[in-house]
């Protein structure tokens, strides 16, 4: 199986991360998020018969979003509650046995001048140079240790940045980092 990129030999690279706009809760149960995993989507892009079989079946490559953010709006101001990841299950699955988001939603659901949000990951694209030559890639073209290395990396240096507030890991110390990484552009969420 061959894979669109590979980071094997570079030191470091540039990210442009983008964050869709707003959704709300009840889609977790409508059926309307992303039907795929960050895995999946990886397999999807490969030169491969099971590659192709995904094609097939969905018309298109689907995207897997990586990344999500939970927040909550109340008297005009909005908080970032929450970011996390996933890589292996598909959205929908990480909302529905994710202990953060009950926490979330219990915190928030009796309290009609606060609404919930939540917020996936529309766009993770590499920029990086390698003997020579200048790439831009998406993160679901990498094999999958080495998207899961930059999703981790990218998540962990987001929660340290912010400090969301249901987050544990990596708000008090900076993560050691796989490679060196920039965020080039970023859009809806600051950091």
């Amino acid at each position: 199986m061959q894979h669109i990129a590979d980071l094997e030999n570079v030191k470091s690279y540039k990210i442009r991360l983008e964050f869709t706009d707003r959704f709300e809760p009840s889609l977790v149960s409508d059926g309307g998020l992303p039907f795929v995993s960050l895995k999946e989507e990886i397999l999807a892009n490969m030169i491969s018969e099971e590659a192709e079989a995904i094609r097939e079946k969905y018309g298109r490559i689907p995207y897997g979003s990586p990344l999500y953010l939970w927040e909550a709006e109340y008297q005009g101001k909005v908080e970032l509650l929450y970011i996390g990841r996933t890589t292996r299950q598909k959205i929908q699955k990480r909302f529905e046995g994710h202990g953060a988001v009950i926490k979330i939603l219990a915190t928030y659901v009796n309290d009609p001048e606060s609404k919930v949000y939540f917020r996936l990951c529309s766009r993770l694209d590499l920029s990086y140079e390698k003997t020579g030559t200048f790439y831009t890639i998406a993160v679901e073209h990498l094999p999958l240790n080495q998207a899961q290395h930059v999703i981790n990396d990218v998540e962990a240096y987001l929660i340290y940045r912010t400090k969301p507030f249901f987050n544990s890991h990596y708000k008090k110390n900076e993560k050691s980092y796989w490679k060196e990484f920039y965020i080039e552009t970023i859009r809806n969420i600051t950091i």
